[in-house]
């Protein structure tokens, strides 16, 4: 067995390197990198040599269980770029957009390969779906690109088959105005969750907190005394850092509870019967049965309460720019759905003039 480090000249005097590698009596290539004519050539030579003796490694340990240190380590933006670097296919550009895509959704340029699991792999579905303003198919070719470099790294030996194998992607609508029908609530309906028993309470003033704040799942999750100053929420978007700074209305501090220590969880959500976290899938759970219970005919989750605190501030006259800073959205382009899907309603309602 054996790894060699080659390189080939290219047109205009940049370069690519390649590993020529001789294992099981076969000779295979394995295209790394280019090398423009403005790169630091002594540190692409370090690195290639490096990926060189890595994959020498690799080949040595292929037939027992061990893992080397280096795969535990490996970033996931790195380690995306590098498969699209090695990438020679038509649908590149597609490849490169999912990336970018993916980069938004976690922009932790740390966050290791190892560390992905099916919770974010599944919220990354509902990013390309609603959140980053993308739509016909161009959503599901993103996952399906997604999906492929998934089977690489599990061949790679840095991420398990149980990890996104039960997880299927669900297309929406292309109309962004008739993505949220389902999913935001009205006042009428808030007020009937308002007077509807939960059966868990954390959960009911936790999503009603969400409907007035807009707050996700992962930052009520976190949410302390604080973060709640002088009647204003402070706190920073768990999926992008960037900060929520918000005055409260009445209702919503009532959803808080009385004050305690600083450094304490406002929301514990936790299971009524066995005092433990309870998951997202809990949560939803519980979210559903007391939505049925309060006889709203509507498929929510929690992070509906976003999709009608957003939709709620537009209902109230105010503008784009003012939503996007509430949602802490990096753009005003996120938040264009829900301005489309109040004016949807403006519609409904003028056409039915007498």
């Amino acid at each position: 067995m054996s790894v060699k480090l080659r390189e080939r000249e290219l047109a205009g005097g940049r370069k690519r390197f390649f590993l020529d590698i001789w294992h099981n009596g076969e000779r295979n290539y394995e295209f790394l990198f280019v090398v423009e004519v403005n790169d630091d050539k002594r540190e692409k030579r370090k690195l290639a040599q490096t990926i060189a003796e890595q994959r020498a490694f690799e080949l040595q340990a292929e037939n027992s269980n061990y893992i080397p240190k280096h795969k535990r380590n490996v970033r996931l933006h790195f380690y995306f770029d590098n498969y699209l670097s090695n990438y020679n296919k038509r649908d590149g550009r597609v490849l490169a957009g999912m990336i970018g895509k993916l980069k938004e959704f976690i922009p932790d340029k740390n966050f290791l390969v190892t560390n992905l699991k099916s919770e974010q792999i599944s919220r990354f579905i509902h990013f390309l779906n609603y959140d980053c303003n993308i739509g016909g198919e161009t959503p599901k070719n993103y996952w399906k690109r997604f999906k492929k470099v998934i089977l690489q790294a599990n061949r790679d030996g840095l991420i398990k088959e149980t990890v996104y194998r039960d997880i299927k992607f669900s297309s929406v609508q292309d109309d962004s105005s008739k993505n949220l029908t389902k999913e935001v609530l009205t006042e009428k309906e808030i007020n009937a969750l308002f007077a509807t028993d939960a059966g868990n309470s954390d959960v009911k003033n936790a999503f009603l907190f969400s409907c007035y704040s807009g707050l996700g799942l992962a930052e009520i999750r976190v949410l302390k005394w604080s973060n709640i100053k002088n009647e204003r929420l402070v706190i920073n978007r768990e999926k992008t850092g960037t900060e929520i700074n918000l005055k409260l209305s009445p209702r919503a501090l009532s959803l808080l509870g009385e004050r305690t220590k600083a450094t304490d969880l406002i929301f514990l959500l936790h299971s009524n019967t066995t005092k433990r976290p309870l998951s997202d899938n809990g949560v939803n759970k519980s979210l559903k049965t007391w939505v049925s219970r309060a006889k709203i005919d509507k498929n929510i989750t929690f992070y509906c309460g976003r999709h009608t605190f957003a939709t709620r501030l537009l209902i109230k006259g105010a503008n784009l720019k003012t939503v996007s800073d509430a949602l802490a959205h990096n753009s005003t382009t996120n938040t264009v759905k829900y301005l489309n899907y109040v004016n949807e309603l403006k519609d409904d309602a003028t056409v039915n003039l007498d």
